[in-house]
């Protein structure tokens, strides 16, 4: 077995108090029992969600900043108050949210011109994926309508992945070389709203997990889409993301991530510990 992760040994009495026994029981299945390797897988996972997490720090700054570049060259800097942005109900609460977050000092001046980056460095991860979203419905019957998102999308937003279209293209041609690629996937990959939206909801379920210190060994639950993503797909959706955004961005990110080599280093059995093998 790989000697533990940061040079934390295996057996420590405050780090076993700390964890669960439902929680221990993730690693120790997928240890095969063993309570070092375990120990081990637990705190290689956490070294894996802090290197996920710093390329989420940089890569979800550029997305905010990049939507709210591309919604300011449309309706100006206060778009998000403009009448003709018709924003469904999850959106405006998660506006408004971020909106509360502010001190009253601002709030008080809504009109002046640094009010949107202060407002706009509140809106979380979910609110700019929500903007690529369809679109739900805003007020209550009888005057309850449709939020088109995509009449967002053509107007502005997709001026702020001028990569985009050579992503999808690209994507689209990995899919068809892999044998056992998703030839419906393959279809649906085209620069739309509906396919940006969906690396981007990738990305922030990644970065949900990493934020609430949930297990990355087997990979990670996408919402509402009953499979999993392996963190090695989990880590090329971030940077396809980055390409989309500012492709110097993505090259800048990919020297940097720590992800890669974190990947390398995951905890596991040597083969004199896990048993001889079979003769062949």
């Amino acid at each position: 077995m790989t000697g533990p992760a940061q040079g934390v040994p295996h057996r420590h009495s405050g780090l076993d108090r700390g964890i669960s026994a439902p929680r221990f029981a993730t690693f120790e299945h997928a240890a095969g029992g063993d309570p070092g390797l375990a120990r081990d897988l637990y705190v290689w996972n956490r070294d894996l969600s802090v290197a996920f997490l710093a390329d989420i720090a940089i890569l979800e700054v550029a997305l905010r900043n990049a939507i709210h570049d591309a919604a300011t060259a449309a309706w100006g800097a206060h778009w998000y108050s403009d009448p003709t942005v018709v924003l469904d109900d999850r959106s405006t609460r998660q506006l408004s949210t971020a909106w509360a977050s502010l001190p009253d000092s601002v709030k008080r001046r809504a009109q002046d011109p640094d009010v949107p980056g202060r407002l706009v460095a509140q809106c979380m991860f979910g609110f700019w994926t929500n903007l690529l979203d369809a679109g739900g419905h805003v007020g209550k019957p009888p005057r309850r309508i449709a939020a088109d998102y995509d009449a967002l999308w053509h107007a502005a937003l997709k001026h702020a992945f001028p990569g985009g279209r050579i992503e999808a293209r690209t994507e689209r041609r990995r899919i068809l070389a892999d044998p056992t690629g998703d030839r419906t996937a393959a279809a649906e990959t085209t620069f739309t709203r509906r396919w940006v939206h969906g690396v981007c909801k990738n990305v922030n379920d990644l970065r949900n997990r990493v934020a609430h210190h949930e297990p990355l060994i087997h990979g990670l639950p996408l919402n509402g889409r009953h499979r999993r993503m392996s963190s090695e797909e989990a880590h090329r959706q971030c940077l396809m993301l980055a390409r989309m955004i500012d492709r110097d961005l993505a090259a800048w990110l990919d020297t940097q991530s720590s992800v890669p080599s974190t990947l390398m280093a995951r905890p596991r059995q040597t083969a004199l510990e896990s048993g001889p093998t079979s003769p062949s």
